[in-house]
């Protein structure tokens, strides 16, 4: 684990954990680098998640050399002290090792729930993150988003869950620890563009040729 921003420590509510460290095996080009509305498509949902009531987010990626597409994003400008680079260096081997890399951090700053969130999903609006929040109360331990009742990121996941989303090995996200029905919580409906996710070039040229046209 490596911060390339000094993140000012101090005591967080509901952190934000942003995965954009995957290999984009199934797309065969680094996606999140990919054109959208001008914009790289990784740091396209940026400025609405840090305008959010999220008090701060993690953004957890890859080696230096992986992390140009969203150096240009204004809003991490318009946002200087609400986020941090994290690097996730053993992400190669599969997506719950950058998750870990981003629980243990939100342990770090005593964050009282987090929200994770995928780089590959531009269209989540700021409504929605605030909806999970607060709907969240410390009687349930996870608000999870549905779509036609299939929950999908983003999940917010209350502090007492941390050290069971710590164990989720290999390529499974957050999601499979919800698929044991162990823990307790809510789901709220979202619009499917919302939760669309990018994986293919199939799926990349919808979002261009459909999904960005109805925004």
């Amino acid at each position: 684990m490596n911060s390339c921003r000094k993140g000012t420590w101090e005591m967080k509510k509901i952190i934000g954990i942003y995965l954009a460290a995957g290999n984009s095996n199934r797309m065969g080009t680094c996606k999140l680098s990919l054109p959208l509305g001008g914009k790289p498509l990784g740091s396209f949902a940026l400025a609405e998640i840090l305008a959010s009531k999220i008090d701060y987010l993690l953004i957890i990626t890859k080696e230096k050399g992986e992390i140009l597409w969203f150096e240009s994003s204004g809003a991490l400008q318009l946002f200087p002290d609400k986020w941090e680079i994290v690097l996730s260096e053993d992400s190669n081997k599969g997506q719950s090792y950058s998750l870990r890399v981003g629980i243990t951090m939100a342990e770090q700053l005593k964050a009282h729930a987090v929200i994770v969130l995928l780089a590959d999903q531009p269209f989540i609006k700021k409504e929605t993150i605030n909806e999970l929040i607060m709907t969240f109360n410390n009687e349930i331990e996870y608000v999870a988003s549905s779509e036609d009742g299939v929950m999908k990121p983003p999940i917010l996941f209350r502090d007492t869950v941390l050290e069971r989303l710590l164990e989720i090995e290999g390529d499974m996200g957050a999601r499979s620890l919800l698929k044991t029905n162990a823990l307790s919580g809510k789901i709220i409906d979202v619009d499917k563009k919302q939760l669309y996710d990018i994986d293919t070039i199939e799926n990349y040229d919808y979002a261009k040729k459909t999904l960005l046209a109805k925004r």
